[in-house]
């Protein structure tokens, strides 16, 4: 579902090409500025339409990059969070369900799944953006500090499911590095792209008002040219 930020740009534009339409029509249209010309409207109109392109190619591909993320975090088989019983399970097992090592790492276990990792919205803010990346940013810390612990062990831990050992938690470390540095890359250029539209946009409708004053003292303020265009919102 479109969100509502990416209708009412979308029901700009709209305006904006029903307005270059119309000065299309309008007999010996001759604005006082260059920029208020019928082709610059339409480039400008063209640039637009190429910047929203642009914008819904960032969110796709910062959708795709927290997806991601949430796949070795939460969704996979052997997530991060679906790995941490399997972990607690093989310590207890190797050194007894009341030893140091067992208490040791269920503490571990408690901060890793401690942080909440809710999918982020769909067109993200910059708040909400800082409190996922604080959380998973958290996550990965105490799954470093966890494979640490893990290491510390040396030969006494060394369980039969391969998902778990130190070597493939490592390789899941720096994939769980790789996916929020991603995630953050992503941000940014969805950010930028948001910013610049947003700029453009404002742009347009300095545009477009210059462009109705200049129907108006062309024409006249009852002109049809000019009613059928002033109440046009861009």
């Amino acid at each position: 579902m479109a969100s509502t930020s990416e209708v009412t740009f979308g029901a700009r534009l709209h305006n904006a090409e029903k307005i270059l339409t119309h000065l299309q029509s309008f007999s010996g249209y001759a604005p006082p500025a260059a920029d208020q010309s019928v082709v610059n409207l339409q480039r400008i109109i063209t640039d637009i339409k190429e910047q929203n392109a642009g914008a819904a190619r960032s969110t796709q591909a910062y959708s795709a990059a927290v997806n991601n993320r949430l796949k070795l975090f939460q969704k996979d088989s052997d997530s991060v969070m679906k790995i941490m019983s399997p972990i607690a399970a093989a310590i207890r097992a190797a050194f007894g369900k009341t030893s140091k090592e067992a208490a040791d790492i269920a503490g571990l276990v408690i901060k890793v799944r401690g942080q909440n990792v809710k999918r982020s919205r769909s067109v993200p803010d910059a708040e909400s953006v800082s409190q996922s990346e604080r959380s998973f940013g958290s996550i990965t810390q105490s799954f470093a500090n966890l494979v640490a612990t893990l290491e510390n062990y040396g030969a006494a831990y060394k369980p039969a499911n391969n998902n778990i050992r130190t070597d493939a938690l490592n390789t899941k470390l720096t994939q769980l590095t790789d996916v929020n540095i991603a995630v953050t890359v992503a941000y940014g250029a969805l950010k930028q792209s948001r910013d610049d539209r947003a700029s453009a946009y404002k742009n347009l409708a300095a545009l477009v008002q210059g462009i109705k004053d200049a129907v108006k003292s062309q024409y006249g303020i009852t002109a049809t040219e000019y009613v059928l265009i002033k109440g046009i919102r861009v």
